[in-house]
């Protein structure tokens, strides 16, 4: 199985051990007088089951990825970057501003050193990494197989 299906596989993992967690919870303390829906045992022993399985496939998927962590790495590492730069003010000139505790707007000139435009290439410069990236990613992921026993 190529680590796109893994991934899948992972979240519908991760769905089935919630649905599990959600009737446990909901089913474990009920009044002496009410029927058992569910058999709690037996949910948490296949909730158990799953988690184990679960764990096994995410390592697998990590080994599997070591040779793209970097690029995984990257691409968080360039969206803190754009989310940074998009928070840069590119105001230069007069800008009128209200200062604390005054009623009047007051004049102030402004400079900068990054430039409207700088900002916007090195964002346009850093999505156009990430996409780069993301596509390796993808066709590692869609080439790269991994061996696994599927229980569930």
């Amino acid at each position: 199985m190529n680590i796109a299906r893994c991934l899948k596989l992972k979240n519908r993992l991760t769905q089935k051990i919630s649905k599990f967690q959600r009737d446990i919870i909901e089913s474990n303390s009920i009044p002496e007088s009410s029927e058992r829906e569910v058999n709690v045992e037996k949910l948490d022993e296949l909730r158990s089951k799953t988690v184990k399985e679960l764990i096994d496939l995410k390592l697998k998927i990590e080994e599997a990825s070591r040779p793209i962590r970097e690029h995984i790495l990257k691409i968080g590492e360039l969206k803190s970057e754009i989310e940074f730069l998009k928070q840069i003010s590119y105001e230069r000139g007069e800008v009128l501003i209200r200062r604390p505790y005054q009623t009047q707007e007051v004049a102030e000139k402004y400079t900068t050193i990054l430039t409207k435009r700088n900002i916007d290439d090195r964002i346009k410069k850093s999505e156009e990494e990430i996409d780069s990236l993301q596509e390796e990613i993808d066709n590692h992921n869609y080439t790269t197989e991994i061996e696994i026993e599927i229980l569930s």
